[in-house]
């Protein structure tokens, strides 16, 4: 809005979100495909292998729970929203900490993504602690006089470039 002194979303969290929400896509689809093959190859203890698999499509669940609230909370600069989705985000981190460490059978790629995910879901963690932090201090309020001037300024701005056109 040109009435506001500045927006007050943050551009880094949303990119890194819209990233964060491709790759966990990228990370179901791969582990998936890495748990039909450890099935296959690698004998598991009779509830094991139903167990971590409804684990990871409960932590893809909340992974797009967590950026769904993440994505709204910057967009709309609800306090709330952010907060609602660092919660998510450490029952987020625990998940991944549980494929990476606690897994009944760990291969390096397992390693790999889950690490990547984690260090993405901590960047935003701490970029939506940030956000939060710069919303809740006092945004200036414009006089009248000021937004007057803006709003004629806008004016002028859309009548020049209505001309061009």
């Amino acid at each position: 809005m040109f009435l506001t002194v500045s927006d007050q979303s943050s551009t880094a969290l949303h990119i890194l979100l819209r990233i964060n929400l491709n790759y966990t896509i990228f990370w179901f689809i791969l582990e998936i495909l890495l748990f039909i093959f450890k099935y296959y190859h690698i004998t598991y203890a009779s509830s094991a292998f139903g167990i971590e698999m409804a684990i990871i499509f409960m932590l893809c669940f909340n992974e797009f729970i967590r950026q769904f609230f993440n994505i709204k909370g910057n967009l709309m600069l609800q306090t709330g929203l952010l907060i609602i989705s660092i919660v998510y985000g450490i029952f987020c981190i625990i998940g991944y900490v549980f494929f990476i460490v606690w897994q009944s059978y760990i291969q390096r790629v397992e390693i790999i993504l889950s690490a990547i995910s984690l260090a993405l879901i901590t960047i935003e963690i701490l970029l939506s602690i940030i956000t939060i932090i710069r919303n809740s201090r006092a945004m200036p309020v414009l006089s009248k006089e000021q937004k007057i001037e803006r709003m004629k300024q806008a004016q002028i701005r859309f009548q020049s470039s209505v001309k061009t056109d």
